[in-house]
């Protein structure tokens, strides 16, 4: 695709990527709301989620990396949880410059209060997609994650 040139367009172009974020916002605050209402925040359902879901535990830089929290908002956020009982922090054996975030069994708990709300909401806005559309839609963000040099895993 050529580069924009709107010298004279009368109408504004698309701007996919603002729409994907809006909704995204949107969706994200639904399941917020319902943690809420549980003692999760929504930065803490991110650290529980990445760290479950990780073969090995991360290290600061690689759960930043995974959760999209700058290094210095998550270090407050781990450090946070680290005080709740939800996660330790241990020296990294391949730096010793780094610590790994470990999910204590508080943590791991925590994760599977929360888990059924997280996949009921993804559920709720999937719901308006067939199983084939659904299959095409994580399909092509597959192909644009890749396009753009991201991983989102």
């Amino acid at each position: 695709m050529a580069a924009l040139d709107l010298r004279g367009a009368e109408v504004e172009p698309d701007l996919l990527p603002f729409a994907l974020n809006r909704l995204m916002a949107g969706w994200n605050a639904r399941l917020a709301a319902r943690l809420e209402a549980r003692g999760i925040g929504f930065p803490q359902w991110r650290v529980l989620m990445v760290s479950a879901r990780a073969a090995q535990p991360y290290t600061i830089v690689e759960l930043s990396e995974r959760t999209l929290v700058p290094h210095s908002t998550l270090s407050r956020q781990v450090a946070a949880m680290e005080r709740a009982g939800l996660v330790r922090r241990v020296p990294a054996e391949d730096d010793a410059r780094a610590v790994r975030v470990v999910l204590t069994p508080r943590g791991r708990a925590r994760y599977r209060e929360a888990l059924p709300l997280a996949l009921e909401e993804a559920e709720a806005g999937l719901a308006a997609l067939s199983p084939k559309e659904a299959a095409e839609l994580r399909r092509l963000l597959a192909r644009i994650t890749g396009a753009l040099g991201l991983r989102l895993e």
